[in-house]
């Protein structure tokens, strides 16, 4: 049974929020799973605005869920609240997966550790600079799905800076929505209009906005070993690729020495396929590769496969995705990491 249904049935009539309309959460999945991992003592990135109270109910199971692969799954699909309705008929893409150039791949150990031996500097490696920055778009932290299971998932685009006093700066915009499937847009094309679920009327732009401090935590382990256990190597390696894409897309910028030896830690576990060269959809070219992400048996019908696109030169982390394979084929969640550097300037 999914984590929301779950909270409701055991709420049942004593919710008092069981009729309303509510609006897509300000938490995304990743926000979400940030929080449930600073809940198990597990480091993650910064902390986020507050959530309305149904968010806040999803992220107190996700704290719980997150710690099998089959939890991290149902967090990614459940970052928001769901039931309300889009205001008018929907313009939005579906989502195609990106495609490989090697669709039956190898174990990607040889490539990664070549990759690692060849880095050069990229923009994170500049050390000018009052603040750290990261621009970043996203597909499906954000959904509504209906007891079908149809989704529409919003475009949030986030850019976010970081003086090295703690203090933070964001600016968040939802851009418009995509969809993981032609049923699903055409489910959502024919609701009957509530304008507070559209996505210009979930939040009005506000610009950049000062955000509370990020609570202390520890830097990025300068030691490869001591990087091995904070990426959590033991676990299996789609959730390892989670974790990768949780480090890129917070608030750390990653110098060309520890990215050498996150590839080599990747080489190291078995699970990562090899896919080649491939397209992200800001139309840069990458190397990637997948693992594969599956629930323990009975659990879950859910079979998923992570995506890691990284940059050929300089190894950072271009995108990432979160592909379900089974029962369907369809991108649930998609994030593009756009810049990431030091600038002198918030704006």
């Amino acid at each position: 049974m999914h984590t929301k249904q779950q909270v409701r049935e055991f709420l049942g009539p004593a919710d008092p929020a069981r009729h309303a309309v509510v609006p897509p959460s300000p938490l995304t999945a990743h926000d979400l799973i940030l929080r449930a991992e600073d809940a198990t003592a597990i480091p993650a990135g910064p902390a986020r605005r507050g959530a309305s109270r149904r968010a806040m109910l999803v992220g107190a199971a996700a704290a719980l869920a997150v710690l099998g692969s089959a939890g991290v799954a149902q967090v990614l699909r459940d970052g928001a609240p769901t039931g309300a309705v889009p205001a008018q008929p929907v313009a939005g893409t579906v989502l195609v997966p990106v495609a490989y150039e090697v669709v039956e791949g190898e174990p990607a150990g040889r490539q990664l550790r070549a990759l690692a031996a060849r880095l050069v500097d990229g923009p994170q490696d500049a050390t000018g600079g009052r603040y750290s920055y990261h621009h970043t778009k996203s597909w499906g932290g954000a959904v509504m799905s209906s007891q079908e299971g149809h989704t529409m998932s919003f475009v949030r685009e986030r850019r976010h800076w970081a003086a090295d006093d703690g203090r933070r700066w964001q600016d968040d915009k939802t851009l418009g929505v995509e969809f993981a499937d032609a049923a699903s847009r055409e489910y959502w094309s024919r609701r009957p209009q509530t304008r507070a679920a559209t996505p210009s009327g979930t939040r009005p732009p506000q610009g950049i906005q000062e955000i509370p401090r990020e609570p202390e935590g520890r830097p990025l382990p300068a030691d490869r070993a001591e990087l091995a256990r904070w990426l959590g190597v033991e676990k299996p390696a789609g959730e390892l690729a989670m974790r990768v894409y949780h480090l890129y897309s917070g608030s750390y910028l990653v110098p060309k020495r520890i990215r050498a030896d996150l590839l080599t830690i990747l080489a190291d576990k078995p699970g990562f396929v090899w896919r080649g060269r491939v397209i992200d959809r800001a139309g840069r070219q990458g190397v990637a590769v997948t693992a594969d992400l599956v629930p323990p048996a009975g659990e879950h019908p859910e079979r998923a496969q992570m995506l890691l696109v990284f940059h050929p030169s300089t190894g950072e982390l271009l995108a990432y995705e979160y592909l379900e394979t089974a029962p369907k084929r369809r991108v649930l969640h998609y994030e593009l990491v756009l810049d990431a550097r030091r600038t002198d300037t918030v704006g």
